[in-house]
């Protein structure tokens, strides 16, 4: 009681002090709103100040100011923000009240008449979110300023960070192809400023995004619908990067980095002299007949020097302004410049072509990899603009893209199947290998904008592009060498003796010259509602030369002996097989030329049947006619060929506004993907598992596709996206074995269609800002499925032994279960700081589809954590620093199989799980950059 009775009083006591405080915390509030007067988005950064008490605050995340303990009284409260106009109102403080002031502030835009010259910018997050709400598709958002906080330096790892996409890595551990929604990345499309551009692969259309450095883009827009005026071969979706617009006024800026990659602490980089390599191979430079010989290969380039923590380093530059005495001509030249250093280490355990019986895995070789790879990229943009008169707009844009990765591999190779006893005990082969490639992408687009009167308005595009991809020279020799161990765990080497060598010439060339013509028509109303009608098509020519040659040299054996002992490469020497062992190897169905024409028309409608209610659809048509020639001679079957087809694509898309900011998204859109250039081309050749081969018999994919989502925007940089989607594709493209014609067992990998496929989920994206403080997140979970013919290997009644197929259902290859991001954010304005730390979430999934039944290769769930900071340190200059694999994260890959590898003779390393067998591991380890960036505006 004596407790409770001082509870009371000491309560009786402090009621009062909390109600003092609570009405002090409230008294005499000055806040409100900082947004742009056109578009309504929140100019954060912008300084309120109270005039008479010298009072200053800084406008934050979510557009907000605030003062407190503002004694009662007028005062003018006074505005400022770069590139906006001044704003002064007086407002009057009440006692103990909360008073509410917003400002709208108006853009300092230059006039030509009565148009203006340019829109608001685009580059910052509110504006990202203001282009998903109106979008007549669904599509999300990322801006330059966003992207420019990021940890990343390249498109393709940026595109980790948006909802439902995960990303191919390529074997230096670098993002390189997105996968939308489970949908391979053969499934999706990649245009810059609204055109599609051309892929400089070898084998495939899609572009490796890796290419693009992050830091040239105004905004990323990722679509995930299609409407009648957007080209319909993107079943997975979209990826529009959208470059810099001329700014208002002079714009310059500069950043500069440098860092590296730690795991070059331990790992020297092993460097080669790429000046010795020929771009063109011998029969190229000599002609068919000519007869290669040994001298014609230089060694050089098989020549390593360790380079101990090469230092990392990235430039950029853009400048931009706007000329005339009414600002009528624009500019903005951007350039940028990365030399990383990436090192990798891989054990691999590489698969017998043909598994035991009942399927069982068998690994031929055990390889230890260590990858050295250093990536030149540079970037190069121009954009122009002219206003001839209020209603002509002329724009000229440019771009300029080139990597040069330089690549050694060390491959120590425990052979299993020849001569191996078990562990320790057996032959090894060490394995050189260097590789030059050189990826290029041009585009130049000539595009008009007319008002042609206040109803009509016409657009149109002259667009020309190039992609070449170029791997001169790509060389690798092999020596072998006998390990035994005794007893005691002592191990002997035998001498190291020459065992092959190989060098390889490729490159391939893709021209598009395309024309773009749109008629927009703004009827005064349609049945008493707003309405939009919309006409255009596209002509595409496309000219691709895919150039293949390769040379295959043994050592020269010394008189008398078997075998030629390897001291180095310089000393090794190599010889052909056979008089003609040299001849130039370009006459086979690698070596090719595709035409493509796509010619394509669409009627697109736009109503407001009710008030709330918008629709958007009509229906695409595309007719696309490949023809190819290969360099066979005329007997080979599938030496040429002409494929054509026609496909309508209706789409429409319903858009039910809830309220001014929620949304109800209903979708659907029929979309096709093309099959690649080289699946269609009798190719062949020599795979990383098996045989390659093409397949002219092969069809493109189609797909009826629904979406519907939910939209939230509560405040203008918040959102809150809940969405589900359903696709069901038709003839989807897989590869598969199949026999060479004429023999009993000899298969190749080739691409096949397979009936049909499905995939469906679910995604939810959301962000929100606390004062200084963000939070991003986005969750989706797909769920995909499809049946092919898989071989099984197996025992015969008859005791002998025999392939049959059986159907397996899986996953769609490169589909992740469960896809998450999330990232925390600090932003203060005032002390122009800006953290984050974001967090990436892959689920399981295929990565390589075995032709075996039960035997495909799945990653498992994949973790990275990175981190970004930047602080401004002068009125100009910040300084900034981007960490990415923080707690290094490893790939893992495995076969889900019992593991029969734990101990005994056939013991692989690394293994600890019974229930399947671990044949990758990959690290990368952590790697830093510490920069430090201008701006003028």
């Amino acid at each position: 009681m004596q407790l409770k009775r001082n509870l009371n009083f000491k309560f009786t006591c402090l009621t009062p002090l909390f109600v003092l405080i609570g009405a002090y915390s409230y008294a005499q509030t000055l806040k409100g709103k900082v947004t742009d007067g056109i578009t309504g988005e929140p100019l954060i950064g912008a300084t309120v100040s109270i005039l008479q008490t010298d009072q200053h605050k800084t406008v934050l995340l979510d557009g907000g100011y605030s003062f407190k303990k503002v004694k009662p009284g007028s005062y003018s409260v006074q505005v400022k923000y770069l590139s906006y106009h001044t704003q002064t109102a007086t407002v009057t403080v009440k006692k103990e009240s909360e008073t509410l002031k917003d400002f709208a502030l108006i853009p300092q835009i230059n006039e030509l008449n009565d148009v203006n010259i340019i829109s608001a910018s685009a580059s910052n997050e509110s504006r990202s979110r203001s282009i998903e709400k109106n979008a007549n598709q669904l599509v999300n958002v990322f801006s330059a300023r966003t992207i420019q906080l990021l940890p990343d330096i390249t498109v393709a790892n940026v595109m980790q960070r948006v909802p439902g996409i995960v990303i191919d890595r390529s074997n230096n551990g670098e993002g390189r192809y997105p996968v939308i929604r489970g949908m391979d990345k053969r499934y999706n499309t990649t245009l810059v400023n609204g055109i599609k551009i051309p892929s400089p692969d070898n084998n495939n259309r899609y572009v490796p995004l890796d290419l693009f450095p992050a830091d040239l883009l105004e905004r990323l827009e990722v679509s995930k619908s299609l409407i009648p005026s957007m080209e319909g071969d993107a079943i997975g979706g979209t990826i529009n990067m959208v470059m810099k617009d001329a700014p208002r006024q002079l714009l310059v800026q500069a950043n500069a980095s440098a860092g590296y990659s730690t795991i070059l602490n331990a790992q020297p980089f092993q460097a080669f002299d790429h000046s010795v390599i020929n771009k063109k191979s011998p029969g190229e430079i000599n002609g068919p007949d000519y007869n290669a010989s040994p001298k014609d290969f230089p060694a050089g380039n098989l020549s390593y020097r360790e380079l101990k923590r090469p230092i990392n380093k990235t430039f950029g530059l853009t400048l931009g302004d706007r000329f005339g005495e009414q600002k009528q001509f624009g500019v903005i030249v951007s350039a940028s410049y990365q030399d990383i250093y990436r090192g990798t280490n891989t054990n691999y355990f590489f698969p017998n072509t043909q598994p035991g019986l009942e399927n069982t895995p068998v690994f031929a070789d055990v390889y230890l990899r260590q990858y050295s790879t250093q990536n030149k990229r540079i970037g190069l943009y121009s954009n122009m603009d002219y206003l001839i008169n209020a209603k002509h707009k002329i724009t000229w844009f440019n771009m300029y893209l080139r990597t040069e990765d330089f690549q050694s591999r060390a491959t120590v190779d425990s052979v299993r199947n020849i001569s191996f006893t078990g562990p320790g005990n057996g032959n090894v082969n060490l394995e050189n290998r260097s590789t030059w490639q050189i990826q290029q992408i041009y585009n130049s687009t000539l595009k008009g904008t007319h008002y042609l009167s206040k109803r009509f308005i016409a657009d149109w595009s002259a667009v020309y592009s190039a992609a070449k991809n170029e791997i001169p020279d790509y060389a690798s020799f092999t020596t072998q060498h006998g390990v035994s161990t005794d007893a005691n765990g002592k191990q002997t080497e035998t001498t190291y003796y020459l065992s092959s060598m190989s060098r390889r010439w490729t490159h391939n060339t893709d021209r598009d010259a395309a024309l773009y013509a749109n008629l927009t028509f703004n009827p005064k109303q349609v049945f008493n509602s707003k309405a939009e009608f919309k006409i255009g098509g596209l002509y595409r020519h496309k000219n691709r030369d895919n150039y293949y040659n390769q040379y295959d040299l043994d050592p020269s054996v010394p008189s008398g002996s078997t075998n030629q002992a390897y001291t180095d490469i310089f000393n090794a020497q190599f010889a052909f097989k056979g008089s003609d062992g040299g001849k130039s190897g370009d006459i086979n169905a690698n070596t090719y030329n595709v035409q493509e024409d796509i010619t394509a028309g669409y009627l697109q409608g736009k109503l407001n049947p009710i008030p709330k209610l918008e629709i958007i659809g009509g229906l695409r048509v595309e007719h696309t006619r490949n023809h190819y020639e290969t360099v066979q001679p005329n007997t080979v079957q599938g030496k040429a060929g002409t494929i054509y087809y026609t496909d309508l694509l209706p789409s429409v898309q319903f858009k039910y506004s809830l309220t001014a900011q929620q949304a109800l998204r209903l979708a659907y859109y029929k979309a096709i993907s093309r099959p690649g250039y080289f699946e269609i081309v009798p190719t062949l050749i020599s795979g990383e598992y098996y045989n390659e081969a093409g397949n002219y018999d092969l069809n493109r994919s189609r797909a009826d596709n629904v979406d519907l989502r939910y939209e939230f925007f509560p405040g203008a940089a918040d959102q809150v996206l809940i969405g589900a989607f359903y696709k069901r594709i038709k003839d989807p493209i897989e590869a598969g074995l199949a026999q060479v014609s004429g023999t009993n067992t000899t298969q190749v990998l080739k691409p096949f269609n397979y009936g049909a496929a499905s995939n469906y989920g679910a995604e939810i994206a959301a962000t929100k800002y606390f004062g200084h403080f963000g939070v991003s997140a986005n969750y989706t979970y797909t769920h995909s499925r499809i049946t092919t013919p898989k071989s099984y290997y197996y025992r015969k009644p008859d005791n002998s032994t025999g392939f049959r197929d059986i159907d397996q259902t899986r996953p769609l290859q490169g589909q992740a279960d469960h896809i998450a991001n999330l990232s925390f954010i600090y932003k203060d304005p005032a002390l122009g700081l800006d953290a984050q730390i974001a967090y990436v979430y892959t689920g399981k999934r295929i990565i390589v589809v075995s032709p075996y039944y039960g035997l495909d290769y799945w990653q498992r769930p994949f973790n990275q954590l990175d981190f970004s900071v930047e602080k401004k340190v002068m009125k100009l200059f910040s300084v900034y620093s981007k960490v990415t694999n923080i707690t290094n994260s490893h790939t893992k890959v495995d076969v889900l199989q019992p593991n029969t590898f734990l101990s005994g003779r056939d013991r692989l390393p690394m293994q600890e799980d019974t229930d399947k067998i671990l044949v990758q591991n990959t690290f990368y380890k952590p790697s830093f950059l510490l920069g430090l960036r201008y701006k003028f505006n």
